[in-house]
């Protein structure tokens, strides 16, 4: 095995700020919560994704946010996975609350309904998911790992993937862009791709 040319890698060991050392791509999503007044909450998250292949979500949290303290307490929570067109959208839902506790840019953006639980989801996303609390695990400094079952999941008809589609062709992200979050601070729109050169007899 060649050796690493190391002289071309920055040691950053320790870095309290590590993660914002160099670009990384992530999924980005809205997750939904209703506050204890019954109002709804939304809130933009990077560190999120699918846990395992079966039907469960989880994402980062902490427990001084509105976020983790609603979700703890309602058992319920909504995942909305926001088109290119929604960047703005899914932005403002991070607005500070005024001095009331109120947050009317946010009451602007339009929303649905979710169908099995109490909550809303960003209108037109095209990945909509409601999960029930399966538990909150960890310590990973402040934060934890909220986790979730999915017990309805819905996906946009544009950006469904058919059964029996070429896995070669990439016309539904053509038809269909995805919204990728580059953290830290910045954005890009996935328009085409290329098949994963996975080995022969590769099984997971």
């Amino acid at each position: 095995m060649a050796d690493q040319e190391y002289e071309h890698m920055v040691d950053i060991t320790g870095d309290p700020e590590l993660w914002n050392r160099c670009y990384t791509v992530h999924s980005l999503v809205v997750i939904g919560s209703t506050e204890e007044n019954g109002d709804y909450n939304f809130a933009p998250k990077h560190m999120s994704m699918p846990l395992g292949f079966g039907p469960y979500f989880g994402f980062m949290g902490t427990p001084r946010k509105t976020t983790y303290q609603n979700i703890e307490r309602e058992k319920v929570f909504t995942v909305s996975y926001p088109s290119p067109d929604q960047l703005v959208f899914s932005s403002l839902m991070a607005s500070r609350r005024e001095a009331d506790d109120s947050k009317p840019v946010v009451d602007e953006i339009p929303t649905v309904e979710a169908q099995q639980i109490e909550g809303k989801f960003l209108k037109d996303s095209y990945f909509q998911l409601e999960c029930k609390l399966s538990q909150i695990l960890g310590k990973f400094g402040e934060w934890e790992i909220i986790a979730g079952e999915v017990v309805s999941a819905h996906v946009h008809k544009d950006a469904l993937k058919r059964e029996g589609h070429d896995i070669s062709d990439d016309s539904p992200l053509q038809e269909h862009p995805l919204l990728a979050y580059l953290h830290p601070g910045r954005f890009s729109t996935i328009k085409e791709s290329n098949v994963f050169p996975i080995p022969k007899n590769f099984k997971r």
